[in-house]
């Protein structure tokens, strides 16, 4: 049985995540809101606004107003306290690495973007084309060792800069530089599914919604899974063709050899953690594809404590030929791509709830819930 979603802590309760607000969300002149956490005395994690000096745009740099962010996986681990490049203690940068805004003024040597452009920021703004490099492009990770996006204004590199058109909405974009594009680089670039060929997508998070949505504009058929029938009629409403309810079908990869006549499947995009490693690997036809995104489990903290064996992990991978391939983000080429194409299909994000800048800690406890279907959205401005 998957444990992912069965087991949660709620933040604000177990978490112990507090918010304090400005009285009166009044802010001095040159002044712009934030969220910023760091431990207090007794240990526990805070989470609340306050105000800092308006950023500067410095060489190379714009200031954005941020109109939108969304939440993520990841922003819960950190809040939790996982330091995805070590380190220890505390939570010292503004959270989130979804964005959209627009460019109020640009630094010295700025000319690819002006005042009044419409934008978004890569995740890895060092990462623009070609490809990964972790002993650099990882220098600058938006909520991990630089200021993300939940403020009001924030300083970023122009390269990582895409712009976006007025036909989508700061909203709809926002969803794009984080789950958008790491569903895009792991369906688009990595797996590359044929028309024909069958796809599982695991769970009904941002990124897994993604990898759906954009496997369908290939040709493939496509599958999703839940613990949940009500998600599951939503995603067929949506586009699935096939859906598996993994808490009434725990071996899972089971069904999904039913679903392709015993032949298994050509790609598995495993979003949820280790703990499905085995049976991803155990329901792949011969050439499958694995992808594996996230490099934490899903489940809250301290969930998901079983020791994952993977007995069946080499043979399978030889005898079937497997490739076991992991995915993060994706370039600014990337995610330049992916905006040109959602415009030109009318590919909608799907957004489960949009939340406002002074609701983060309501919208991170709804996300800790378990309800949501695709993105959680906090407008900003």
């Amino acid at each position: 049985m998957m444990t992912h979603i069965t087991r949660r802590r709620v933040l604000g309760t177990t978490a112990a995540i507090t918010a304090a607000s400005i009285a009166g969300n009044a802010k001095a002149a040159g002044t712009i809101r934030v969220y910023a956490g760091g431990e207090s005395a007794d240990k526990t994690l805070t989470l609340r606004m306050t105000e800092r000096p308006a950023p500067v745009a410095g060489p190379g740099q714009v200031v954005m107003k941020v109109h939108a962010t969304s939440l993520n996986a990841r922003d819960r681990s950190l809040l939790r306290g996982v330091r995805i490049y070590g380190g220890k203690g505390g939570f010292p940068y503004v959270p989130f690495d979804d964005n959209a805004g627009e460019v109020l003024s640009v630094g010295p040597g700025v000319t690819r973007v002006k005042p009044g452009d419409r934008v978004i920021c890569t995740h890895f703004p060092l990462w623009v084309d070609g490809p990964w490099d972790d002993a650099t492009m990882s220098k600058m990770d938006f909520g991990v060792n630089t200021d993300g996006f939940c403020a009001e204004q924030t300083a970023v590199l122009a390269d990582g800069l895409v712009k976006i058109p007025d036909s989508l909405s700061y909203e709809d974009a926002c969803t794009f530089p984080n789950a958008g594009l790491t569903a895009w680089n792991a369906v688009m670039v990595e797996a590359k599914p044929q028309a024909g060929e069958t796809i599982l997508t695991l769970g009904t998070g941002g990124v897994s919604v993604f990898c759906m949505q954009w496997a369908k504009l290939t040709g493939a058929r496509v599958g999703i899974t839940s613990s949940s029938d009500e998600k599951l009629a939503r995603m067929k409403a949506l586009g699935a063709d096939f859906t598996i309810n993994y808490r009434t079908t725990p071996d899972w990869n089971e069904e999904a050899m039913k679903q392709t006549g015993g032949k298994g499947l050509n790609v598995v995009f495993n979003t949820v953690g280790i703990g499905e490693m085995e049976r991803s690997i155990k329901s792949c036809a011969s050439n499958g594809r694995v992808m594996v995104i996230g490099a934490n489990p899903v489940a809250p903290a301290g969930a998901e404590t079983q020791a994952v064996g993977l007995k069946d992990f080499p043979r399978s991978m030889i005898m079937r030929r497997l490739k076991v391939q992991g995915v993060l983000v994706g370039s600014r080429k990337m995610l330049e791509d992916l905006v040109q194409t959602a415009v030109a299909r009318k590919v909608k994000p799907i957004i489960d709830k949009v939340f406002t800048f002074d609701q983060v800690l309501d919208a991170l406890r709804y996300m800790e819930g378990g309800e949501k279907v695709g993105k959680i959205v906090i407008k900003v401005a």
